[in-house]
């Protein structure tokens, strides 16, 4: 049907197995905090992207997981990975994308899920802190993401 569908951070991975890619626990486990995103640099053909001006090369999002895309399903292209994750995005055609970080979260949003986490005993202080520490040495580029999603939504 080509329907647009866009899924984020969990919606990612759903999506991902749903169509028959692989996923499951990160190899190197939580990725919290603010991430820098490599942006590929032959993009396959989308058309929702040549609508975009430049693109960056590098994007920050913030990240809050713990499992990931191990391998993408049959036809997709993987268009971001970052240093801790491999599949960071994913498209399929111009119907079809996922987004591991979330483009919708705040610095408010992430501590508060950090807090709660800390206080499941889920992560521990030491790393709790150091993910609040990668809010405050850089911001996310919010509107950048929005940009692509809503590019990407909004469609040919």
């Amino acid at each position: 049907m080509q329907k647009k569908v866009l899924g984020i951070c969990f919606g990612h991975q759903v999506l991902c197995r749903a169509l028959g890619g692989k996923v499951g626990k990160a190899y190197t486990g939580w990725d919290i905090g603010l991430r820098k995103v490599r942006i590929v640099k032959d993009l396959p053909p989308c058309s929702f992207l040549e609508d975009m001006e430049e693109i960056p090369p590098f994007l920050s999002i913030i990240e809050c997981h713990q499992d990931e895309v191990w391998e993408v399903p049959l036809g997709a292209e993987v268009i971001a990975f970052s240093d801790k994750t491999g599949v960071e995005m994913f498209t399929i055609g111009d119907h079809m994308m996922g987004i591991q970080g979330h483009p919708e979260y705040t610095e408010d949003i992430l501590c508060n899920l950090i807090d709660r986490l800390l206080n499941n005993d889920a992560i521990e202080r030491g790393f709790a802190e150091e993910a609040k520490l990668t809010l405050q040495m850089a911001e996310p580029d919010r509107k950048c993401w929005e940009k692509i999603c809503r590019t990407f939504l909004k469609g040919a």
